[in-house]
């Protein structure tokens, strides 16, 4: 993820907590914009030479359209976003990401950066319950299409002192498609987001079983 998406991103957040409660007070809109900060653990089998650290960050950002009732706290919303995971290695990188089975090798030297990148369009359908005008709670579904997967990392490779540079813009045996469901404790315009893909990132016996646990904080100023 680039440095100034994730600059927008906290501008974003940051405008729009300052003005929460002005949102807030607003007559609910049918159509929302969003976004969502967090961080993604790694759920699944053990795979070779493949540990995350700690924080893996990525965004969400997303449109919806919601199903209102004046004589209902409970509706329905179904909308289109797009999501980045990151995920950074801890001592490995990602070796031939063109060849057909995923290939992650040991690096004991200095590296920088080691990490790949995994980009979706969604489709989010949610059903939310409102408390009081002021708290909300929202479960849903998440259906992701993959349009990309990029690898990057610096560091040294051979104990030589130098510092290599390896980007790739593709990644072989992603899976097309993804499966989320989805979390939203809201109070006003902020809220606590979570979400577990239940399907794999990589397709079965070709890569690490990850299945990201993401949890975070989003806004919906708008």
């Amino acid at each position: 993820m680039k440095k100034t998406s994730l600059l927008l991103v906290l501008l974003f957040f940051i405008a729009s907590m300052s003005q929460a409660q002005t949102l807030s007070e607003r007559t609910e809109n049918k159509v929302i914009i969003g976004a969502d900060l967090f961080t993604d653990f790694a759920t699944g089998a053990a795979y070779q030479n493949f540990e995350l650290r700690g924080i893996n960050q990525g965004i969400s950002v997303y449109t919806m359209f919601n199903f209102l009732s004046d004589k209902s706290p409970v509706f329905a919303s179904i909308g289109v976003g797009y999501t980045g995971h990151n995920f950074y290695l801890k001592d490995s990188y990602l070796r031939r990401p063109y060849y057909d089975v995923t290939e992650f090798v040991d690096v004991p030297h200095e590296h920088k950066i080691s990490k790949i990148n995994t980009n979706y369009i969604d489709i989010p359908i949610e059903v939310s319950v409102k408390i009081k005008n002021q708290f909300k709670v929202s479960a849903g579904f998440k259906f992701g299409i993959l349009t990309g997967g990029k690898s990057k990392y610096v560091g040294e490779l051979y104990n030589d002192a130098k510092t290599y540079r390896l980007k790739a813009n593709r990644i072989n045996n992603l899976e097309k498609y993804v499966y989320s469901v989805t979390l939203r404790v809201a109070y006003k315009s902020v809220h606590l987001y979570a979400a577990y893909q239940f399907s794999d990132t990589f397709k079965n016996g070709f890569g690490p079983e990850i299945k990201p646990l993401s949890i975070g904080i989003g806004v919906r100023p708008f």
